[in-house]
């Protein structure tokens, strides 16, 4: 699915949508209603205004499958085969992700009851990113410090076990192999 979203929204990562444009309101409510043409499948655009669930939105799945089969077929993919259902719940699921950030990215109602221009969007997003970096960054130094301190503990029974000579000696070895190896 990465590699499809990548070949028809010329994207390589999903927040590269933040920029996408959505089609305008007028536009879907044609389609919705039957007048209007839908989604052209050269200049594809998701509605993230609307849920996946809308008309337009599976037009859109349903352009992306046939893609999909065609990039496939065009390939030559040895990957085992999935059914169209499988496809589409993976799409759909691309499409809710890609609509999570598209949606954190549009500009919000400051105090003032103004939109944020885009460079106080860019920052809102900016500042963001660094406190979920922060957290996992806090989060992985609080598993180094563990994986240290019971590497530490099976270090020093090893030794103390090699040092009275007990035969424990093994058994503190392959523990200390394992808590090295995880």
């Amino acid at each position: 699915v990465r590699e499809l979203f990548s070949n028809v929204f010329s994207v390589t990562r999903d927040e590269d949508f933040l920029s996408h444009e959505s089609p305008s309101h007028e536009v879907v409510m044609s389609f919705t209603e039957g007048d209007g043409p839908g989604p052209d499948p050269i200049n594809l655009q998701w509605d993230f205004t609307g849920p996946v669930s809308s008309l337009w939105n599976q037009a859109v799945i349903k352009i992306l499958l046939d893609k999909l089969h065609a990039l496939c077929a065009e390939e030559k993919w040895t990957t085992k085969p999935r059914s169209d259902e499988y496809w589409k719940e993976a799409i759909k699921q691309k499409f809710n992700r890609i609509k999570v950030i598209w949606t954190k990215g549009r500009p919000k109602r400051l105090e003032t009851g103004i939109l944020e221009t885009p460079a106080q969007v860019a920052a809102r997003l900016m500042h963001t990113k660094m406190d979920d970096l922060k957290t996992t960054l806090e989060g992985y130094t609080e598993d180094v410090q563990k994986f240290c301190r019971r590497s530490t503990v099976t270090k020093s029974f090893l030794c103390t076990e090699m040092a009275r000579g007990t035969r424990d000696v093994e058994l503190w070895q392959w523990l200390s192999d394992v808590v090295d190896h995880l």
